[in-house]
């Protein structure tokens, strides 16, 4: 069965395309679609994908698409309720019914604040970019949208240029410091389109990262500012917060597959740094795998099991304790530089 269109906003110019994947996303799902309708000085439309949820979400999006044309709303085919296809395929069925000139990932349980896509695509203007984000505040029950950022702010508000190498090496999990890809960037659609860029729909974490690195891969300008405009809530319904030994197997076949075949491959063969934080980032996947098998063998009863894979693996309990560390305010992490916005 096809992907099936509940509403939508023909006859529209829409310079904003929010895609955004649902599964049992009720409670927070109105707030995060009405962030997006509020943008100011900009055209936007909302590309909703109830991914099987059990708990309204459909309700929800259908009293807002009835409210509002911008509002688009898919049922994903193949998902039934408590079965869903996962993040990576509903963003897909999104992003192929987006009719913006760019693309803006916005989670169901997220924020953003009404200036954010204006104040985006003006960088992207200046800087000739076809990728921009912005400083992510995280927040667990009340938005502050003056709290801290993901990245470290300075007295001035900062620009940076990401590459690839610089992708990699900043996403390597279990190393202090930000991770780009938790960023939520807009894309112009004319890059995924004109490379064939979309979500790899065999994987449940990572995927905004998989996405980014293929357009970096082609070629793809991407800036970064330190602005905050975007609210990303941290808590245990969050896809990231609930890492499981599948998931993690799934990211490292999906991403060994591209460092062996296709654009990754090409900027490896190039590139001794891009080769070096490959490596790294692969190794960074095997220590979490493994963690996370310590912590559903300690979760099902097994601790003998746990411990004894534990102890065989020092660097996973320094990697933790790094980890801790930073989370608990200890600023561990990078700085990350800023950049003349015209250095390529």
């Amino acid at each position: 069965m096809a992907d099936q269109l509940l509403s939508d906003a023909r006859g529209t110019s829409v310079d904003v395309s929010f895609i955004m994947a649902a599964h049992d996303a009720a409670p927070w799902i109105e707030m995060a679609v009405r962030s997006a309708l509020a943008q100011t000085g900009v055209a936007v439309e909302v590309v909703a994908v109830d991914d099987g949820s059990r708990d309204g979400t459909g309700t929800v999006l259908a009293r807002l698409a009835e409210a509002d044309r911008r509002v688009r709303v898919i049922s994903l085919a193949g998902a039934g309720p408590g079965s869903p296809r996962g993040p990576s395929s509903a963003r897909n069925a999104a992003l192929d019914a987006a009719r913006g000139r760019w693309i803006a990932i916005l989670d169901a349980d997220d924020l953003i604040l009404p200036d954010r896509s204006r104040s985006l695509l003006d960088l992207a203007l200046a800087a000739d970019a076809d990728i921009v984000a912005d400083n992510p505040i995280p927040f667990t029950d009340v938005f502050d949208p003056r709290g801290p950022g993901m990245m470290e702010g300075g007295r001035e508000p900062y620009l940076f240029e990401i590459d690839l190498a610089k992708y990699i090496a900043c996403n390597q999990l279990l190393r202090p410091g930000t991770k780009l890809g938790y960023l939520k960037p807009m894309i112009r659609a004319e890059t995924l389109n004109r490379h064939k860029i979309r979500y790899d729909e065999g994987v449940r974490i990572g995927e905004d990262f998989l996405l980014c690195l293929e357009a970096l891969a082609a070629g793809a300008r991407f800036v970064v500012t330190s602005d905050a405009g975007y609210g990303y809530r941290r808590g245990p319904t969050s896809l990231s917060h609930r890492l499981r030994q599948a998931d993690i197997a799934r990211l490292e076949a999906a991403f060994a597959a591209r460092a062996e075949h296709g654009r990754l491959a090409e900027a490896r063969a190039r590139s001794a740094e891009i080769r070096h934080g490959s490596r790294a980032y692969r190794d960074g996947l095997a220590m979490m795998r493994m963690m996370a098998q310590v912590i559903e063998a300690a979760q099902a009863g097994r601790w003998i099991q746990g411990a004894a894979l534990a102890l065989r693996h020092p660097r996973m309990w320094q990697s933790l304790a790094a980890t801790l560390l930073e989370a608990a305010g200890k600023r561990l992490r990078p700085r990350l530089h800023a950049l003349p916005i015209g250095q390529r």
